[in-house]
């Protein structure tokens, strides 16, 4: 009877003991079981034995279990994954995680539901070990790989010359040639209707990503990516048997708007490009977040290219990306100086992008790039800082101190405080008071 390797990625011990040693996966012809708190530590250990079935938590601190995912697709393609968060409003979310992984669970894990789904894990592993599965994998690989090949070239790590694309065209098998023409459309999240983490972010762009594949790519030859810097894209792939007809991509675009506001609770813009060669398309792309970044005043709509601007896009390229990454640290500093400066105020995302002048879904994607945090989780930090200073240097009355950091309501402030540091504001004054 051949034996199976498992391994549990959790950054909680609990969590991951919990999986380990309360199930007896000897009886599911588990042969080994291993453990791994972060991302780096899971990938060690793939480097040292094979694994068969991957359980991790889709949240972890520095790296997100989608990454994860990720890298197992590209670098163990025969490894199934099995995901598990504490975050039951996400259930709508499980048909578009299941594009990428075996199973969807629920914390606190139910012992009998995980093992009955690992024993469907290991009845697909068996079932598929013949040489079909090789070919089928790679199928599965190829939108992997069609992604990467639009990160390089977006990122200019790949030259739009014929010769480069043809190699990396056919490296790839991809269903395009260099004499296409695209349509890009830039998606961009304006504002989450629930309070969200930067992973709980991850994963609802995860969703509308494969949203936007079923609306409007539709039938069209196409894919949605999301690039280097963040940016969530829909590339549509004009051919001779099917030209693309902007008015109808825009219902489509229209389609994908409403229901991303009533189902995945947020609202975005579609800004669509105009359909460029390859030698031209870095010029749109480059347009495309020129148009998102200026746009302060229109919301929640979608937003074409017209004849006007495509003139400018003659003019932008490789000095607008340099241009853009010359303002980044400045721009950086005055957030943190404005959001050190309105602690008191019931600040939002949008204050914030009003006094730097960019649009507000542009501002928050590049925040969480460049500091690898959200501007509320920023904003609760520092809120929460500043009162534990006030609370060990100062006599000033609890209440005084709530409103002093932006919370009028002072249960919230103590459950908020609680949360971050662990204990209640009036036991952090008693411990720590100078």
């Amino acid at each position: 009877m051949r034996m199976y390797n498992l391994l549990v990625v959790d950054d909680e011990l609990y969590a991951v003991k919990g999986i380990t040693q309360g199930i007896d996966w000897s009886e599911l012809a588990i042969a080994e079981v291993f453990e791994a708190y972060n991302v780096e530590e899971a990938k060690q250990i793939f480097s040292q034995t094979a694994i068969n079935i991957v359980i991790c938590d889709i949240e972890m601190p520095t790296n997100s279990g989608l990454e994860l995912l990720e890298w197992i697709k590209v670098n163990h393609p025969l490894t199934e994954t099995i995901f598990v968060t504490g975050h039951a409003d996400f259930s709508y979310a499980r048909t578009a995680l299941h594009l990428g992984s075996f199973d969807y669970l629920l914390k606190p894990v139910n012992y009998d539901e995980l093992k009955a789904v690992v024993r469907r894990v290991l009845q697909k592993i068996i079932h598929d070990k013949d040489q079909l599965r090789y070919s089928l994998l790679f199928e599965s690989q190829k939108p992997l790989m069609e992604e990467r090949f639009w990160q390089d070239l977006f990122g200019q790590r790949t030259s739009p010359n014929q010769p480069e694309l043809e190699k990396l065209i056919a490296k790839y098998q991809l269903s395009l040639t260099p004499n296409m023409a695209v349509l890009p459309i830039l998606i961009s999240v304006e504002l989450w209707k629930k309070e969200l983490t930067v992973r709980e972010e991850e994963v609802m762009e995860y969703a509308l990503r494969n949203a936007a594949a079923e609306l409007i790519v539709q039938k069209n030859m196409g894919c949605v990516i999301q690039d280097r810097g963040g940016h969530n894209l829909v590339l549509l792939y004009e051919n001779q048997d099917r030209a693309i007809v902007i008015e109808e991509i825009a219902q489509r675009c229209e389609s994908y708007l409403k229901a991303c506001n009533e189902y995945f609770y947020c609202h975005l813009s579609c800004y669509i490009g105009s359909v460029s060669s390859f030698p031209n398309l870095l010029r749109t792309y480059v347009a495309l977040l020129e148009m998102e970044r200026s746009n302060v005043t229109q919301s929640n709509k979608v937003q074409a290219q017209f004849n006007l601007w495509s003139q400018r896009i003659i003019s932008l390229g490789n000095e607008v990306l340099q241009e853009e990454d010359k303002e980044i640290t400045a721009v950086i500093q005055k957030i943190y100086d404005y959001i050190d400066g309105h602690l008191q105020d019931d600040m939002s995302r949008e204050q914030i992008a009003e006094h730097v002048h960019f649009n507000p879904a542009y501002l928050s994607r590049l925040f969480r790039k460049e500091t690898n945090n959200s501007l509320t989780d920023c904003i609760l930090q520092k809120r929460m800082e500043k009162a534990k200073s006030l609370l060990v240097t100062t006599n000033i009355k609890i209440s005084d101190i709530s409103s002093l950091v932006g919370y009028g309501n002072i249960p919230h402030f103590t459950k908020m405080f609680k949360r971050y540091a662990e204990i209640t504001p009036q036991e952090y004054r008693k411990t720590y008071s100078i």
